[in-house]
């Protein structure tokens, strides 16, 4: 007489990376500018060395595969409008939008291919929930490419010119042999066509 085979269950599905924010008293904190460091170390020989406020990581089985930082327009000045000619509210539309409405984000890294878009996706869902309106950034080609990929196309506000950092540009290696440009997106409009991605994909955010 036959018998059967005893049941296996079904293995549980791998946990999804999460995202999570470190502010500067986060314990967690340094493991992220570190994984950041390390990052842009190896692909631009950079010397990284001041963080934006807030970091955000994604975090998948207790590691880190891709982190960022983002700084509200209305704390002070930002990184990138040294490269600007005027604040960058004046570049973004007319009449100028309230810089509370504005974050700047910055220390894009990821640690292999696919987790970059990840979390450009969860960050953007992250940072609607702040009512943030327009986000603005520094990306090389490579990274301008990504968002092209999943449907935004952000406005120009001008080439990131490393003299405008005087001696500080040299703490960023070959960084600017990519042709970084500052850019800036419509969060509302980007998160329209990051919803058509992610319906269309199913990708996760």
């Amino acid at each position: 007489m036959a018998t059967s085979a005893p049941f296996a269950p079904r293995p549980a599905p791998p946990a999804a990376p999460v995202l999570q924010v470190h502010d500067e008293t986060d314990a967690r904190r340094r493991a992220v500018e570190a994984f950041i460091q390390a990052v842009y170390h190896r692909r631009y020989g950079a010397r990284i060395t001041r963080f934006a406020p807030t970091l955000v990581a994604l975090w998948h089985e207790g590691c880190i595969t891709a982190a960022a930082g983002y700084r509200a327009a209305s704390t002070g000045p930002l990184f990138l409008e040294r490269y600007l000619p005027e604040p960058v509210e004046r570049l973004l539309a007319t009449p100028a939008p309230p810089r509370r409405g504005i974050v700047e984000v910055g220390h894009l890294a990821a640690g292999r291919a696919g987790e970059g878009r990840r979390l450009v996706l969860m960050l953007a869902a992250h940072l609607a929930t702040l009512d943030c309106e327009w986000v603005v950034s520094t990306l090389t080609a490579e990274l301008r490419q990504l968002f092209v990929r999943i449907g935004v196309v952000p406005l120009t506000l001008g080439a990131a010119d490393p003299a405008r950092l005087g001696t500080e540009a040299g703490d960023w290696g070959s960084y600017y042999d990519h042709a970084p440009v500052v850019l800036a997106g419509h969060l509302p409009r980007a998160m329209r066509h990051i919803d058509q991605y992610s319906a269309a994909t199913g990708a996760n955010r």
